[in-house]
């Protein structure tokens, strides 16, 4: 799953990282600052509507802001 984010440099990736860390321990994370969105990328979690509510929640909860980028084509 992918998320556009409003991150802009390193403090905020690292924060947002880290709370993804805690609050879904079992996935991996990426954010990737060099993209056009700023992509969060997440491995190991459903791609549904639910869990991607709850990652723009935990966003919320870090101060930032993030929108699923759903993928077309499955």
């Amino acid at each position: 799953m992918k998320f556009k984010t409003d991150a802009q440099c390193g403090h905020c990736k690292a924060t947002i990282l880290k709370k993804m860390q805690e609050k879904f321990p079992n996935a991996e994370w990426s954010l990737d600052l060099e993209s056009a969105d700023k992509e969060l990328e997440v491995h190991g979690l459903p791609e549904n509507a639910e869990t991607a509510a709850q990652v723009e929640k935990t966003l919320e909860e870090t101060g930032f802001k993030g929108s699923w980028l759903r993928q077309t084509g499955y």
